[in-house]
């Protein structure tokens, strides 16, 4: 468990959907209107590392990532510096999770947070467009230098997808949609898309899948903002990336819980039922920028349960 979801908490102790479109930048109808914290390469998506609603192994990331170092950070919309922490508050102690941070205060339950600063420049008090919070840095547990920037309402107890609320952004490249991965106790079974694959099942196995969204930069490896998915006859399943709430003291994403969505680092898509003889499972995935990949995979299943 990582220092934010133990202490986040603390803030959450203080304190109908809003979207209606994807991609040109979904407008909040209670909340401020934001803007991005970093405006180097924007409108186009280029620095962008990690996406909201990411695996990171045992939690959902819950924020964006912009690469870089020593970028003036700016807050998504005007506000009051709610909490800091910066390492001179207290030298003899290792700066773990989020680094040096921020956290400010919109009005009506709305806040952001900004991690991994190397520096800050504002410790309190009003802030607007031109307060600089700080510079991105890599203090924290961070693995290169770049700003992690969240969005919440609720006073913290929901975190919103920034890229949706945030302004509309060039991307024009779609999802890629890999192997199926069906995982028994002792075997890895990869099921490629657009040919027949044979299977032999003793059991409905976990089944997972490959998506990646590249954006505008090939080599990055980002997440999605929908996945939908339908076998043979059954009702298509969808899993949107909207939100994260706090539901018994636990981050939920649509209800499911971290491990009801992610697992073996892919998408858990669950305990399919493949039926005895020829299955039809077919898989949409949509990126933020509303661009959509499909995928077909066909498999003669044979059952022994």
């Amino acid at each position: 468990m990582t220092w934010f979801r133990l202490h986040f908490s603390i803030f959450v102790a203080a304190g109908a959907v809003l979207f209606a479109a994807l991609g040109a930048g979904l407008v909040a109808e209670e909340g401020p209107q934001f803007n991005w914290p970093i405006a180097r390469g924007f409108p186009e998506l280029r620095g962008l590392t990690s996406t909201f609603g990411e695996s990171r192994e045992d939690h959902f990331h819950n924020g964006v990532d912009i690469a870089g170092i020593n970028d003036d950070v700016k807050p998504v919309a005007p506000g009051t510096i709610l909490f800091t922490r910066h390492a001179e508050d207290d030298p003899f102690a290792p700066l773990i999770g989020p680094g040096n941070f921020a956290i400010v205060d919109h009005g009506k339950g709305w806040w952001s947070g900004y991690f991994h600063l190397s520096k800050l420049k504002t410790r309190g008090g009003p802030v607007d467009s031109s307060t600089t919070i700080g510079s991105s840095g890599n203090t924290g547990h961070s693995g290169g230098a770049h700003l992690h920037f969240f969005i919440s309402k609720d006073y913290g107890k929901t975190m919103v997808n920034p890229l949706i609320v945030l302004p509309g952004t060039v991307d024009q490249n779609p999802p890629d949609i890999g192997a199926l991965t069906i995982v028994t106790p002792t075997t890895k079974t990869n099921v490629p898309p657009g040919k027949l694959s044979h299977v032999r099942l003793s059991q409905a196995f976990p089944v997972y899948i490959t998506v990646i969204d590249p954006g505008l930069e090939r080599n990055t490896n980002r997440g999605i903002y929908e996945l939908r998915w339908k076998l043979n006859s059954a009702p298509e399943e969808v899993r949107t990336f909207q939100k994260l709430i706090v539901q018994n003291g636990e981050w939920k994403l649509d209800g499911k819980a971290f491990d009801d969505v992610f697992g073996q680092g892919l998408y858990f898509l669950g305990k399919l039922g493949f039926q005895n003889g020829s299955n039809t499972l077919r898989v949409v995935a949509v990126d933020q920028a509303g661009n959509k990949s499909e995928a077909e995979f066909q498999l003669d299943v044979q059952r022994m349960y």
